[in-house]
């Protein structure tokens, strides 16, 4: 039985595999792919215990805390979420604390995101560690690339960390958020 499905899925013409490639029908496939329905939305869900082994899962944005940290809703549990690789200032340092808040809600907030696991899944507070994606944006990136957030990277959990730097140095150059004119104030 699982051969048999196996089968239909790797000649299954509109499937997509991981990468986003489109597996064409009659190629020799010498990988196994995700097959993801293109008529419907696809939505993965792992329990808690399983969340490394899975590397991703998807869950709608209840809230937003700060500009790192946010409450997704992942199999029937609010899991806090804080953003793998990345530091955005904290709410009483005024005006980019609560600018980048503002920023990250506008991205995610009432939102479907996709979380992607790294090395370590869970930080010493508990919070889920996670790379995270709203539709086509690479949130965690965006936060850095418009100044909101700053790279933060920290061992064995370097997954994007030369992307997080090129942002970074092109949002210091411009001059945008954490980097431009206004300076931070502690309240």
């Amino acid at each position: 039985m699982a051969l048999l499905v196996l089968l239909l899925l790797i000649t299954h013409a509109g499937c997509v595999g991981v990468s986003g490639d489109v597996s064409p029908q009659g190629k020799d496939q010498s990988e196994v792919v995700l097959a993801v329905p293109l008529d419907r939305p696809f939505t993965f869900s792992a329990p808690r215990n399983q969340l490394k082994a899975a590397g991703f899962i998807r869950g709608p944005v209840v809230s937003v805390r700060d500009g790192t940290t946010m409450t997704v809703r992942i199999d029937g549990r609010n899991e806090t979420v804080r953003l793998r690789g990345v530091s955005a200032p904290e709410l009483d340092q005024e005006p980019w604390g609560p600018a980048s808040r503002d920023f990250l809600r506008a991205l995610v907030e009432g939102k479907m995101v996709r979380l992607e696991t790294d090395v370590t899944v869970r930080d010493q507070s508990k919070r889920l560690l996670a790379d995270v994606y709203a539709g086509d944006i690479f949130v965690n990136l965006e936060l850095v690339r418009q100044g909101m957030a700053v790279v933060s990277t920290v061992l064995p959990n370097v997954a994007h960390e030369e992307e997080y730097r090129k942002a970074q140095d092109e949002a210091r150059e411009r001059g945008y958020g954490v980097w431009g004119p206004r300076p931070l104030i502690e309240r």
